[in-house]
């Protein structure tokens, strides 16, 4: 990777992910990749991602006005829950000081190891320019950033009468698994994937509107790809995804099979009623 600012350059969180792999016996890591990688190759694999409209986005076919039907309804499915999902999900960490997988000696130190890669997540999400901290501000966060290009695009966010049902499904389901350490990693590993995906498309169908409107937010979501974007998402999701593996239970995974699916299938299912309604 690239050598970036302090959360996205390798010394700030090779310390965290060595301590992490290091944390319990390395066949068990090992064995844990393998099990995941599994994982890994369904969600990739899945029809979510290569959906129609993903195509139509991406070729920029939508016209604004489905483009706004899409945000607001991707504000109510995810943006406004994320930060809320991440903030748990560092909370939950103290399940780590307990769990079978991690030598004793490491099980105080882990809670601490994970709250940091999982914070750099979050001070991201905040606001934090981690270029140029003197920059940093909550005005800059992806929620503000999110509601300032809503209303560029003169949508109300307090409207919740047209909201699809699929975007309200893919909330509950977060807020259902918010006691789960385990399953909130697996759920924001997809999240992530789909931001990726989804996030790069809907900036492309953008700005064949105007420039403006892929500015803020979308600057910040996305792959990191040099050393002057703030996009940080698939560096979050690798983090991710090693937490999970820390933890992964073998005898669970049919468990964690049925997560992934469920989550993906709600997903799928979002996409294609926003895609149904911009036919």
């Amino acid at each position: 990777m690239n050598k970036l600012s302090f959360t996205q350059s390798e010394s700030a969180r090779s310390e965290s992910l060595n301590f992490i792999k290091d944390s319990i016996p390395k066949i068990l890591w090992d064995k844990n990749t393998q099990d995941i990688q599994i994982l890994k190759n369904l969600a990739s694999q899945h029809p979510l991602f290569s959906s129609s409209i993903l195509m139509r986005l991406n070729t920029q076919q939508l016209k604004l006005e489905q483009l706004k039907e899409i945000h607001i309804n991707y504000f109510n499915a995810i943006v406004k829950i994320f930060t809320d999902a991440l903030s748990m999900l560092i909370y939950q960490a103290h399940q780590l000081e307990n769990h079978k997988n991690i030598f004793p000696a490491k099980q105080f130190h882990a809670k601490i190891y994970a709250r940091y890669l999982l914070s750099l997540n979050l001070i991201d999400e905040l606001g934090f320019n981690t270029h140029h901290l003197e920059l940093s501000s909550p005005a800059k966060s992806h929620l503000v950033y999110f509601l300032n290009l809503l209303q560029q695009l003169n949508v109300n966010p307090e409207n919740q009468e047209n909201i699809a049902q699929e975007a309200f499904d893919i909330q509950n389901f977060i807020k259902k698994n918010l006691n789960s350490y385990a399953n909130l990693l697996l759920i924001l590993a997809i999240t992530e994937l789909q931001v990726i995906k989804y996030s790069e498309a809907l900036r492309r169908n953008l700005e064949k509107f105007s420039p403006e409107y892929t500015q803020g937010y979308y600057d910040c979501h996305g792959i990191v790809e040099d050393s002057e974007t703030l996009a940080n998402d698939d560096n979050h999701e690798d983090d991710i995804w090693a937490l999970f593996t820390q933890i992964f239970e073998t005898e669970k995974y049919h468990q964690y099979e049925a997560l992934l699916n469920q989550y993906l299938q709600l997903w799928k299912n979002f996409w294609n009623q926003q895609n149904n309604l911009a036919l």
